[in-house]
């Protein structure tokens, strides 16, 4: 393919995903401290105490103050100042899904958020960064987006082999479509590494979630677990099975009777790629047996690797350092789409111009 070709391929896909870039970029620089600055705010912030309640003690007094259903989940706040999340299926709309935000020093239910969660800081960053807000429509446009992304960088490197010639250079004195130029080429060459690593993971999603993995209609049953067994006996048993195991989350079982219940999270002393919830033990909710293990310790590589997008998409895999240059790199879309824009814009321009000349000089 001629370099003319890759340019005008390169134009076209980045004018018509310029604008998501934009929204994309900034949203995903601001979650990753997206959590702290909800602290900052002050929204369903609580008091922190010495030590959480036992899961079991918190489940059973959330069932006292929120309406008959069936818990579906449960995530544990990964800062101190903020409150636990706990989905929740009511008993009279079980297709409706609320989130509860639950004090676990106390047990005590201080909110619930909204259904499109713009009422979180937080969660109104991760809704528009994931979906815009358009729900599944949203993810998938997104997984493009990504993949129009990749495709940019990759061109991008194609069109500029000698990308060594203007690594730094940057023309403040020229013309603003020079100096344009020159940013978009300094931000698109200096954090290519930056752009491919969003890009792939973020792309992997949408595929694996939108394509790959097939969803069955949601069907709620209530009542599936017993809020006389404990949980936290199954944490114990998990941590014993699985050396250093750190609780994220807990799956209970709401579709059907042969559902187990998840205990997700991960190790102590594991590297900061990582994920979260990468491993976990899922188990038979009548007789208390392992249904199925993973210690990511010990899983293949290539699952370590696709465990580990979610700390490289977010920059959380060696704590402030990585987080900070994550900040600063996830404006980078951001600036690629107002430069390519801007390049674009004033070379319409320019050559309007030119064209609005040609008849006046020949008819001299």
């Amino acid at each position: 393919m001629k370099a003319k070709t890759w340019y005008q391929i390169h134009m076209v896909l980045g004018i018509f995903g310029a604008s998501f870039l934009l929204v994309l970029g900034l949203t995903g620089s601001l979650l990753v401290y997206g959590k702290e600055l909800q602290s900052l705010t002050g929204a369903h912030s609580i008091v922190i105490q010495k030590n959480r309640l036992p899961l079991d003690d918190l489940y059973k007094r959330l069932l006292t103050q929120i309406p008959q259903g069936s818990v579906a989940g449960w995530l544990l706040s990964d800062l101190n100042d903020q409150a636990d999340q706990v989905w929740f299926h009511d008993l009279e709309t079980p297709s409706r899904e609320s989130v509860y935000l639950v004090n676990p020093y106390n047990g005590t239910v201080i909110g619930k958020l909204k259904e499109n969660r713009s009422d979180s800081l937080y969660g109104f960053l991760i809704v528009l960064h994931y979906s815009l807000f358009m729900g599944g429509v949203g993810y998938f446009l997104t997984g493009c987006i990504a993949f129009i992304y990749l495709f940019l960088a990759i061109s991008g490197i194609k069109l500029y082999k000698r990308f060594w010639v203007s690594l730094f250079r940057l023309r403040w004195k020229e013309s603003a479509q020079i100096l344009f130029s020159d940013l978009h080429k300094f931000v698109g060459i200096n954090a290519i590494w930056f752009h491919l690593v969003l890009a792939i993971t973020g792309g992997w999603w949408s595929l694996r979630d939108t394509v790959i993995l097939r969803y069955p209609e949601e069907k709620v049953v209530h009542h599936l677990w017993n809020s006389n067994d404990s949980i936290d006996q199954l944490v114990e048993k998990t941590k014993i099975e699985i050396p250093g195991f750190r609780l994220g989350y807990v799956s209970f079982p709401h579709h059907s009777k042969e559902e187990p219940i998840g205990i997700y999270g991960n190790r102590f002393d594991s590297s900061g790629l990582e994920s979260r919830y990468g491993s976990y033990i899922r188990y038979d909710v009548n007789t208390k047996q392992i249904f199925d293990k993973v210690d990511m310790s010990k899983e293949s590589f290539l699952n370590q690797v696709l465990d580990s997008f979610r700390p490289l998409h977010f920059g959380t895999f060696a704590n402030h350092f990585s987080k900070v240059i994550w900040v600063i790199g996830g404006l980078s879309p951001a600036i690629l789409a107002i430069s390519g824009l801007s390049i674009y814009y004033i070379k319409r321009k320019n050559k309007r111009r030119r064209t609005q000349k040609i008849p006046l000089s020949s008819s001299v």
